[in-house]
């Protein structure tokens, strides 16, 4: 089922595989997770083997890699932490896309080495208490001030924000009464740390090696040439940059539900019942084995929104329905792996628990499957 993967891009995913395999087995995970250990090391890693270039133009130092190639590497990353998947989309995709897509030749210059170096990270800052799906809906400002902007207001969740050394927020410049209120948003690239910029930290039953933070803005101020992009254009902008955030999600969805399978089956073979393994019964494999078949598919379809978007440009009712069925099959197949392993599966420091509660959180990073499902609707002019 890899029609859309080159000979590179199966060699990258196997190598991936071999090198996390070796480095983090599934009780250095679970280690993680208990300990709240943010992964340092991974992200060190995957600087040094040159991965965190795959996004970034070969001028700056990167491999200038594809989306299809950022897909199959958060998948496989996926598979074994999405903490740690979680991570590279944010400290090294929304960096990368985002000054690719409107930042200025100085500011590339300034950062994109750095992505390939690992030695920047960043998040991006745009949900707020008050404004998740609603997001024009944001009431953080930024206010013109002599040589540049003030800041304020608490942006969250954040994934990744305490430990990122730039912070792409998004605040409202200008209001434009009878207008759409997605005029006037600017994005800001914001060094942290920085004079008035706070976090707490936020508490979830998973994802815990990763911090997921409210972002605090009192009077924080950037200079001109932090503005990313035009001003008061940022809603433009980050429409653009969610194509990719929306595949690497899907992508790595896709990586923990097939986890939870295999899994599942190596659980399915190895318990015995009623004087035979359990996989022997139907009850017990037909769920994995459609599981499977609907894994399977959501990635193809992941692929390929993947591919047209490296050949075609701008993708969203296709990065929408890769993200929707991809989050969406992800949940039955955990579920499914979670049934087989019973009561053992529902143990606190159980793998089948944690990834049944991972693909949930996907499905609510980068626009729920309900505002996913508005997208495909509008562009299928339903709306």
């Amino acid at each position: 089922m890899d029609v859309y993967l080159s000979p590179a891009q199966l060699e990258m995913r196997a190598d991936v595989r071999s090198f996390l395999d070796e480095n983090y087995p599934p009780e250095r995970i679970l280690q993680m997770e208990t300990d709240e250990e943010y992964p340092d090391d991974f992200y060190r890693e995957a600087a040094a083997r040159g991965w965190t270039g795959i996004p970034v133009p070969a001028e700056h130092g990167g491999s200038d890699g594809s989306v299809l190639d950022l897909c199959v590497f958060v998948e496989e990353v996926g598979k074994t932490s999405i903490a740690m998947s979680t991570l590279y989309i944010t400290g090294t995709i929304f960096g990368s896309h985002a000054l690719h897509i409107c930042g200025s030749d100085e500011q590339a210059s300034r950062y994109l080495p750095a992505i390939v170096a690992g030695d920047k990270r960043f998040a991006l800052s745009m949900s707020e208490p008050a404004a998740g799906s609603d997001f024009a809906g944001m009431e953080a400002t930024a206010e013109k001030v002599d040589g540049g902007w003030r800041i304020n207001g608490v942006k969250g969740p954040i994934s990744g924000a305490e430990r990122a050394e730039v912070i792409i927020t998004a605040a409202r410049t200008s209001s434009h009464p009878g207008q759409s209120r997605n005029k006037g948003l600017t994005l800001f690239l914001v060094e942290n740390p920085a004079k008035g910029l706070s976090f707490v930290q936020r508490k979830f039953p998973a994802m815990k090696a990763l911090m997921v933070n409210n972002v605090h803005y009192d009077d924080v101020i950037v200079g001109d040439d932090a503005v990313l992009g035009e001003v008061d254009e940022g809603w433009l902008n980050l429409a653009k940059l969610m194509d990719p955030e929306r595949l690497a999600n899907a992508a790595q969805t896709i990586g923990v539900a097939q986890a939870a399978i295999d899994d599942g089956v190596a659980y399915a073979c190895s318990r015995e019942q009623y004087g035979g393994p359990i996989s022997r019964f139907q009850a017990v494999s037909h769920p994995l084995a459609e599981a499977q078949a609907e894994v399977a598919a959501a990635r193809l379809l992941v692929y390929a929104a993947a591919h047209k978007r490296d050949v075609e440009g701008p993708c969203h009712m296709e990065a929408s329905m890769a993200k929707m069925l991809a989050n969406n099959v992800a949940a039955r197949a955990t579920s499914a792996a979670l049934q087989v392993a019973g009561a053992a599966g529902w143990e606190r420091d159980s793998h089948f628990v944690r990834r049944n509660i991972e693909v949930r959180g996907c499905e609510l990073g980068g626009g729920t499957s309900q505002i996913q499902r508005n997208i495909i609707a509008r562009h299928m002019g339903l709306r």
